[in-house]
């Protein structure tokens, strides 16, 4: 017979599982599980053990039918220094002995015929056309943490990524990644060859994509590659193999009222060393080095009238780039894409950033199941861009449907409005839910904007008995379905429970994933909206409070009140002991598991969650944000 706390688990193992991109048809042969043939055509090289020339000229024109003119106002640069195009579209340019490309930033309204990048040479000519597109509003993708190595799985994944793309109606405009392209060791450990075969993997790939993708360098990107002309201290150190396959690690591009930023923060500097398995090994600086700020701001001072500023960078550049701020108040920073730690989040502060999952998940290690450490699938995001407004949703890979009102676990009370929504809908095509499996329910269409339809129904709760449902959402065409526990709490008090439990949890314990935040007003503890205990001010502590066996309930929820709305604090796994058992959130317990499959089993107790407003801390893979938890006792009395 199981336990209440069985019935969780075996729920969460289920709802994992039906996490997997095929939902329950994902057992059968999948046709797409092909890796893509490898395209790989010739790519401009630097021109290695040649000397700089101390100028540049060359002459950006229009490629069209009947002649060719300049354009004026383009920017060109070397990576170092940027110059603009006068008015017959002729440019000249004094390169930095460290540069290896002279080349283009696309103008909005352009495309670029042949390469945007080119070796140096004292002659250096490019060439546009009009775009056919209007560029007022578009779509474009955000992908990061691709991981690419010899490793079957990402093959697979990338090829799947590359297909769903070029069959999206619209296309995508343009890919960014935005960062670990591919999974080679920080430390530049890989050898040469190893970092030529993902390299390989990873564009030859991603050229099958219908649309340009623009590449961010990340620190699992840089090759030992030319090691002896490039080492350790020399700021391009671990560069060389991208630039032969991706060109300049440092470019930007205009698309609309946009400028798309690409920063690399990784140098290796021999100034970071750090101990792994009783070895000291050299880590890249993760800091924007002195002449790349210098290049940003002439970037973005040199950018088209009217255009604001997006970046793309493998993390936050108020981190990693001294000087940020400033910029962004300069020049009109209004969001950053970036990736790294393999979640889906935001950070509303003066320069918002969005992590974009990570399209890897974690595909060296199948225990994980196809998921990133806070559950999300593997995956990407999908942005929407009219004039100056960005909005974006995040797609599982392989996943069309998705149920966005309501995170595993979540506390059901009441009459509760369930959100879903279908990628790409097809005629006739509509969605349903169910908390048995057994019994569907239609849900109504509320709406279709960008790739999407938006499904809505209102369920009641006061029927269902107290405890953990499996809710079900599934398409009426292709039956694909995702699947989520929720917890039905209207607070029955019918069962009578003998004994006291107890709560424990720590608040502020120190990490180097986040802000350890005490509360710095008043905060009560309430279980099931009573009080049991009131934790102290600005004081990491562990807390064991005992609950009354008379404030118990099948479901019990525990929740924080501050006195200070703009208060919160971060804390460990809170665990609810009952008669010698310990009960957990179950979006608690799936984290957990899904912890010890990315880093091992000591990661279960790795971090934790954050309460309440307070800003910082941030999101990370391991601090989640979370108001309400779960404990159920169902059947023990």
């Amino acid at each position: 017979m199981w336990n209440s706390q069985d019935v969780a688990r075996a729920a969460i193992a289920i709802m994992v599982a039906l996490l997997l991109p095929t939902g329950i048809a994902r057992a059968q042969q999948d046709p797409a599980a092909e890796v893509l043939e490898l395209l790989l055509p010739e790519t401009p090289k630097p021109n290695y053990g040649e000397p700089v020339p101390a100028s540049i000229r060359g002459r950006v024109e229009l490629d069209a039918a009947g002649g060719s003119r300049g354009i004026a106002g383009v920017s060109v640069t070397d990576g170092y220094s940027v110059v603009k195009t006068d008015a017959d579209g002729a440019y000249q340019i004094a390169p930095n002995q460290s540069a290896v490309f002279i080349y283009i930033t696309r103008p909005a309204g352009y495309d670029v015929v042949g390469h945007w990048y080119k070796p140096l040479a004292k002659q250096v000519e490019f060439s546009l056309r009009p775009s056919p597109d209007d560029e007022e509003e578009f779509t474009f993708v955000h992908v990061t943490d691709a991981h690419v190595s010899a490793n079957r799985r990402s093959l697979v994944g990338l090829s799947k990524f590359v297909r769903e793309l070029n069959a999206m109606t619209p296309r995508p405009r343009f890919v960014v990644n935005s960062g670990d392209l591919l999974n080679l060791h920080k430390a530049l450990l890989n050898s040469p060859a190893s970092g030529h075969t993902s390299f390989r993997n990873y564009v030859g790939i991603m050229n099958h994509l219908t649309m340009p993708c623009y590449n961010v360098a990340g620190d699992h990107t840089d090759s030992s590659y030319r090691l002896d002309q490039f080492p350790r201290g020399d700021h391009r150190c671990g560069k060389p193999m991208y630039w032969e396959y991706l060109g300049p690690h440092f470019f930007s591009f205009e698309y609309g009222k946009v400028h798309f930023v690409s920063v690399d923060f990784g140098y290796h500097l021999g100034k970071r060393q750090i101990v792994v398995n009783g070895e000291t090994l050299e880590y890249p600086t993760n800091q924007v080095q002195p002449m790349h700020i210098k290049w940003l701001n002439e970037d973005m001072a040199h950018r088209s009238k009217g255009q604001l500023v997006v970046t793309a960078a493998e993390f936050d550049l108020e981190d990693h780039c001294p000087g940020f701020l400033q910029m962004a108040r300069q020049h009109d920073i209004r969001m950053q894409l970036v990736g790294d730690i393999h979640v889906v989040s935001r950070k509303d502060r003066f320069v918002p950033y969005r992590v974009g999952g990570a399209l890897a998940g974690c595909w060296w290690n199948p225990r994980t199941r196809e998921l990133c450490p806070d559950l999300s699938a593997q995956g990407y995001m999908i942005y929407h861009v009219k004039g100056e407004r960005l909005e974006a949703f995040y797609k599982g890979l392989g996943q069309r449907v998705a149920i966005v009102s309501h995170r595993l676990g979540a506390p059901w009370q009441g009459t509760v409005k369930l959100v879903a929504h279908v990628v790409q809908p097809t005629p006739g095509e509509s969605l349903e839910y169910s908390l048995d499996g057994i019994n569907w329910h239609p849900m109504r269409e509320v709406g279709r904007p960008f790739y999407r339809a938006v499904f809505e129904a209102s369920v009641e709760t006061a029927t269902v008995p107290d405890g953990i449902h499996d809710l079900a959402v599934r398409s009426t065409i292709t039956k694909e379905i995702r699947m989520q526990p929720i917890v039905v709490a209207n607070g029955d008090a019918s069962s009578k429970y003998s004994t006291d439990a107890s709560l424990t949890f720590t608040v502020a314990t120190p990490t180097q994933w986040t802000t350890a935040r005490a509360p710095s007003g008043k905060a009560e503890v309430l279980v099931n909206n009573k009080l049991v205990g009131v934790l102290e001010q600005g004081k990491q502590k562990q807390y064991t409070l005992r609950v009354p066996a008379d404030l118990l309930r099948d479901v019990n929820l525990l929740t924080f009140r501050f006195a200070d709305a703009d208060d919160g604090i971060t804390l460990t796994s809170p665990a609810f002991t009952y008669d010698g058992t310990i009960y957990r959130d179950p979006r608690d317990e799936a984290l957990r598991e899904i912890k010890a499959a990315h880093w091992g089993d000591a990661a279960v107790e790795w971090g934790g969650y954050i309460a309440g407003n307070a800003r910082p801390p941030d999101e990370t893979p391991f601090d989640r944000r979370q108001n309400v938890f779960c404990f159920v006792l169902a059947g023990e009395k």
